[in-house]
């Protein structure tokens, strides 16, 4: 690496470290922390990965930073796995700067999302498929076999990669090395896929089933559209998939990049027919996309340079978001990330008996910040993992106060710090809660 290139990648490292530790817990990033407090082969809504990168960190002091942590470290060993692929020095400045202008891809460092884990493990897989196209030795081969697993424990979503890759060297069904991979791969995985029988498959049943439809809109494709343009790199975004477009692949390797690349695209467009597509579902292509167009000669133009470098630090300003205060900044979503440690506490004080709430994202939100284990009854909302682990049967007593947002509850309004109208039912029975759940679900 060039000396610029070290003190960017530097300074990057520490502001991801210290834009990090200013922000408060999202919903979702306490509940995979209560992951990581009950390690299992998979879980309701994600496999394990992300609660096993929490976990490594545990040792360090309760807080945001030891949360987030694993995830920046994955965030730059992503990027360090794609040097090998670029040999020019300039390629790798450019991959950089690349990387760090595609939104989901810079801010995913900063939250303990199952998202990193998948970016890092693609970079794995695209680093293990080259040597193993090149050289196609044991060595490639196990390397192979131990990232596909792993690229499945971060996030289902994985398979894409290996799918398109199929796709694009049909070759490969030929090659007896690579059903010796997917053997290898198939036992590396069976842990979660005895899990996911012993529990009846949830997981797959609700994201591919379960999740409701909508009605065909142009709408919704074309905001899917726009969005993909957004995050392959703000400004420079429609210029990165020009580039991906026009250039010929002189390789395999180039091809399965480019089959990766399109073939995820156009999947989830085809998908957005009947289902709303999450934008962070295609996060992944930062690493194709990095590599692909990091050599192309429009950022050597002037007019290139100016794309690339402003929607680099549009993005690394946007990071200031974070740390304003929520009441200033007219966003709903960074509401998730201040004064629930403060309302947690004041919850704790105002009740009379053990938490209990009806929403996982409050009841995860409560338990870290409170640092007890605060259940959620998931009375009249979609299942989730809190029906596996079932806290309520470590309540001790049966006087309880329950956190609710549902009409048939008689109790004292509460607010949240999204500004979300709640009610706090105060002693109520548990066994009486349990009752009107079970009965609800006849």
């Amino acid at each position: 690496m060039t000396k610029f290139l070290k003190l960017l990648l530097a300074t990057l490292f520490l502001i991801q470290i210290l834009v990090s530790t200013g922000f408060e817990l999202a919903h979702d990033e306490a509940y995979y922390w209560l992951y990581s407090q009950n390690l299992a082969w998979g879980y309701f809504d994600h496999p394990p990965l992300v609660g096993i990168v929490i976990r490594l960190f545990s040792f360090l002091p309760h807080s945001e930073f030891s949360i987030r942590i694993g995830f920046i470290i994955l965030q730059f060993l992503a990027l360090f796995a794609l040097f090998p692929l670029l040999r020019d020095k300039q390629d790798r400045t450019t991959a950089s700067i690349l990387y760090f202008s595609f939104p989901l891809v810079s801010f995913a460092g900063l939250l303990a999302l199952p998202d990193m884990p998948l970016v890092f493990m693609s970079a794995l897989y695209c680093l293990g498929l080259n040597r193993f196209l090149d050289k196609k030795d044991m060595t490639s081969c196990l390397t192979l076999a131990v990232v596909i697993p792993l690229l499945l424990y971060a996030k289902y979503h994985g398979i894409l990669l290996v799918f398109f890759t199929i796709l694009a060297i049909p070759s490969l069904l030929k090659e007896k090395k690579f059903y010796l991979i997917a053997l290898m791969s198939l036992l590396l995985f069976l842990p979660h896929v005895w899990w996911q029988y012993q529990h009846d498959f949830s997981t797959l049943r609700y994201h591919f089933i379960e999740r409701p439809s909508s009605a065909f809109s142009f709408k919704r494709i074309f905001e899917y559209l726009g969005v993909q343009l957004l995050l392959a790199g703000a400004l420079a975004g429609p210029l990165v998939w020009w580039s991906v477009l026009k250039r010929p692949t002189q390789s395999q390797f180039e091809r399965a990049m480019k089959f990766i690349s399109v073939g995820t695209i156009i999947f989830f467009l085809v998908s957005s027919f009947s289902k709303r597509v999450e934008a962070n579902w295609t996060i992944f292509l930062a690493i194709p996309l990095t590599y692909l167009v990091a050599s192309s000669f429009w950022w050597r133009t002037r007019s290139g340079k100016m794309l690339l470098y402003t929607s680099f630090f549009i993005v690394l300003l946007a990071r200031l978001l974070f740390l304003a205060p929520a009441d200033l900044v007219k966003i709903k979503r960074l509401k998730e990330f201040s004064g629930w440690k403060e309302w947690s506490m004041q919850m704790d004080k105002m009740c009379d008996g053990r938490l209990v709430a009806n929403s996982y994202q409050i009841a995860s939100k409560l338990s870290f910040y409170l640092k007890q284990e605060v259940h959620s009854l998931n009375y009249h909302s979609r299942k989730n993992q809190f029906d596996y682990w079932r806290f309520d049967q470590k309540i001790p007593s049966e006087k309880v106060c329950y956190i609710t947002d549902k009409a048939d509850f008689l109790g004292e309004s509460i607010v949240t710090p999204e500004g979300k109208q709640l009610k706090m039912v105060r002693a109520h029975s548990l066994s009486e809660l349990l009752q009107r759940k079970a009965n609800s679900m006849r």
